[in-house]
């Protein structure tokens, strides 16, 4: 069962007033006014790509979409611009250094983290690596693989907005 970002609100986190209100941009507390808004979290995943136009996909260890394959990546900390989240969720997870980090697209995504479903922006990248000697964070990923861009089958991906990004860097 999941259960919606602003549906887990029971009291205003400012005042503590019981009395919210829900509205199309998320909630309003009917005590002191403060605001809730439903805004998305943001994430970023990078297509690595060898000079034969492979990809680097890793394999999920951990829930959401468990075992299903993903382009490395992560959630942006505060403090971060989208090129540092990347350049750090790579390292992270692969131990690989990127260059030539270029945007390719965002979409809208939903993540399900302890049965709490939030709004994300996953914004991807492409980019390049001088080495894939990958090495994996055990408890991000469960595997690697460098795959032809044209033999990755969309519904093998973790999310909807890895789909429409592999689209996206397909050209289709």
């Amino acid at each position: 069962m999941s259960t919606e970002l602003l549906d887990a609100y029971a009291y205003c986190p400012l005042c503590g007033a019981k009395e919210l209100s829900k509205n199309p941009e998320g909630l309003t507390c009917c005590h002191c006014g403060h605001r809730i808004f439903n805004n998305p979290i943001t994430a970023v995943a990078v297509f690595i790509l060898d000079d034969q136009e492979r990809v680097l996909l890793i394999r999920r260890a951990m829930e959401p979409a468990r075992g299903k394959w993903a382009p490395p990546g992560g959630f942006v900390n505060a403090g971060e611009t989208l090129e540092e989240a990347a350049a750090r969720e790579i390292d992270e997870e692969t131990g690989l250094s990127l260059r030539g980090l270029r945007y390719l697209g965002a979409f809208p995504n939903r993540y399900l983290y302890h049965g709490l479903s939030r709004p994300v922006c996953d914004v991807f990248f492409t980019a390049r690596t001088d080495s894939f000697a990958v090495r994996l964070q055990d408890d991000e990923a469960s595997a690697s693989e460098l795959r032809p861009l044209a033999e990755i089958a969309p519904e093998d991906l973790a999310f909807d907005s890895m789909r429409r990004a592999l689209a996206l860097l397909r050209g289709v």
